[in-house]
């Protein structure tokens, strides 16, 4: 057991040591991409009614643009690592605009992460009891449409559907908690130092500060605000997930421990629980890579849905050649994506003894 806990400990360390390069790679590519664009950022930033000599010049001279391609990258990344850098746009810092947003993505992601697996897994596992039926073939028709379905489309029947017709949910704003709530957690770390940081993290998200709070209303808003992207954001990708479960499964029970097991006359709910088990492990690639995905955001969704989260913020920034947000964003999509599959690597031991790093 100790040289199994030395070598995952190794593992992180190694994958630890590979963040950085990584990183730096992802936000160069991204704004050398950026940096191509036959257009002018500083045009954009302050549009046409403000636009004179004198502050565009000014504007370039804060932001480097007078400067070479590489001296603007390390300003910006200077800029970002020390929290100074500032939304030319909104005139915010974006550390600060990123935090309030991603609070907001983090609970549709939870939302939508529920229902993916809420759908996915249980088709799954029917679909590998019932092998070659009606059911079966549903599933696997199910997987095919949501993969080929154009996001947009499932998300304008959905609203159709409940926000036009049934008005079970509602398109505008973000449920947040009370000001006492939100400054209760905020003191937090001042009278617990460690515990209390932790704590007052959590609660910075909009729905956990709620539940923390006992504000209960505030949390049964914020799920009537956004189960109808959840569900659409669980039902493109549910058919897939539940294809991948299938197939695994039936890889499992068609090896060599499984008839054994059979033979043995194991009881039938214990051999699909040991197949199920061994099932699981590109299972949770797939949802941890589809977890990633809602974390960094779901651009498509927080538009239609009007959601003030990182996808909404990132496309803002896209458009208007906002290179600081899309620098920041960048970097923090790419931290979310190296720890997501850190912590899939890490499940995968915890899983299948088997694996050792």
């Amino acid at each position: 057991m100790e040289g199994v806990n030395v070598g995952l400990a190794s593992f992180i360390a190694r994958r630890i040591i590979t963040f950085i390069p990584t990183l730096i790679g992802v936000l160069l590519i991204t704004y050398l991409i950026a940096y191509a664009i036959p257009a002018d950022p500083v045009r954009a930033w302050v549009g046409e009614k403000l636009m004179n000599p004198e502050t565009l010049e000014q504007i370039k001279a804060k932001y480097k643009f007078n400067a070479p391609w590489y001296e603007q990258f390390i300003f910006l990344i200077q800029q970002l690592l020390t929290g100074q850098l500032e939304d030319p746009v909104r005139h915010k810092n974006v550390f600060t605009e990123l935090t309030s947003r991603f609070a907001v993505t983090f609970e549709l992601a939870i939302v939508g992460f529920l229902f993916l697996v809420l759908i996915g897994l249980p088709l799954g596992i029917i679909a590998a009891v019932k092998k070659d039926s009606p059911v079966d073939f549903a599933v696997r028709v199910m997987a095919l449409v949501g993969s080929s379905l154009p996001a947009f489309v499932l998300y304008y029947f959905l609203i159709l559907a409940f926000f036009n017709y049934i008005q079970t949910t509602y398109l505008a704003g973000i449920p947040m908690p009370s000001s006492a709530c939100t400054t209760t957690l905020s003191s937090l770390p001042q009278t617990i130092p460690v515990l209390g940081n932790i704590v007052s993290a959590i609660g910075s998200i909009p729905m956990f500060g709620a539940m923390m709070c006992g504000e209960w209303s505030i949390v049964l808003d914020t799920f009537k605000r956004l189960y109808l992207p959840g569900l659409a954001l669980g039902l493109l990708n549910g058919g897939f997930i539940a294809r991948i479960v299938r197939n695994s499964l039936l890889d499992a029970l068609s090896t060599e421990y499984i008839s054994y097991a059979k033979a043995r006359g194991l009881r039938k709910l214990s051999v699909w629980r040991h197949a199920l088990k061994n099932a699981m492990v590109p299972v949770v690639t797939v949802l941890g890579l589809n977890f990633g995905g809602l974390l960094s955001g779901a651009i498509i969704a927080e538009t239609v849905f009007n959601i003030p989260g990182l996808g909404r913020y990132m496309y803002d920034a896209i458009m208007r050649l906002n290179f600081p947000v899309i620098i920041a964003c960048t970097f923090l999509i790419a931290v979310i994506y190296i720890v997501v599959n850190l912590v899939v690597d890490i499940l995968y031991a915890v899983i299948d003894p088997r694996i050792r790093y």
